[in-house]
């Protein structure tokens, strides 16, 4: 289930690719409404791609799961590509506003390197087909959804490693091949989607600590502690 953070985010992202809404008779179809029908039907669509796989979801499929007829749904949506973008889109934009916010209220560097673990493991929590949907599909997007996703995707990884380098600068972490150091940084959690489990592993704040700590410590202990 997404937050109610994510719900408003959702909305935004829809309203991008927003058709306009249907016409009916009578007042003017409320514009909120017509973003929150978006929002959900993004919603189930990322639950169902979670459960059955991309290529196993229909439109059909979703319009249930989002409690409309399959022709209502072609009123708010174009296609099942479309609702694929805006889960990849959501992804990276909530993890880009998250240490957008970490850098401008002047965090230290490992503060913010961990804070990327705890958003990555938190939107696995809350809503994990969309992070499913972020790294198994992210080839099944046309041309011009897969350059928008990889502009949004290039930038945030850019922020990552400039805050990696600048560590380096202060001597808060060894110095290295940054490109490199963010790739080890990043494999902690690419591959979560597989193996987390809420109930089973700790909860995102917890697991954030205890991974950030095993790559920032590493695996070797130090000369001084004991065997």
């Amino acid at each position: 289930m997404t937050t109610a953070e994510d719900a408003a985010l959702l909305s935004e992202v829809a309203a991008t690719t927003e058709k306009p809404a249907p016409r009916k008779r009578g007042p003017k179809v409320d514009v909120e409404l017509t973003r929150q029908r978006r929002s959900d039907i993004v919603r189930e669509a990322a639950r169902l791609f979670d459960q059955v796989g991309y290529h196993g979801v229909n439109m059909e499929m979703i319009a249930e799961a989002a409690g409309l007829k399959k022709p209502t749904l072609y009123h708010y949506i174009a296609s099942k590509e479309e609702i694929l973008f805006n889960i990849q889109e959501i992804y990276l934009i909530r993890l880009r506003e998250k240490i957008s916010a970490r850098v401008e209220a002047g965090m230290d560097t490992l503060a913010i390197l961990r804070g990327v673990y705890e958003d990555i493991f938190r939107q696995l929590h809350d809503s994990p087909g969309t992070v499913r949907s972020f790294f198994e599909h992210q080839r099944e997007l046309g041309p011009e959804f897969e350059a928008r996703i990889r502009k949004e995707r290039n930038a945030y990884n850019a922020e990552v490693v400039r805050v990696i380098s600048e560590g380096m600068d202060k001597g808060v972490i060894n110095r290295a091949d940054v490109r490199l150091t963010a790739l080890c940084f990043f494999g902690v959690t690419n591959w979560a989607y597989q193996w987390y489990r809420p109930g089973r592993d700790p909860v995102p704040e917890a697991l954030a600590d205890q991974c950030f700590d095993i790559f920032a410590r590493g695996m070797l202990t130090s000369p001084g502690d004991s065997q």
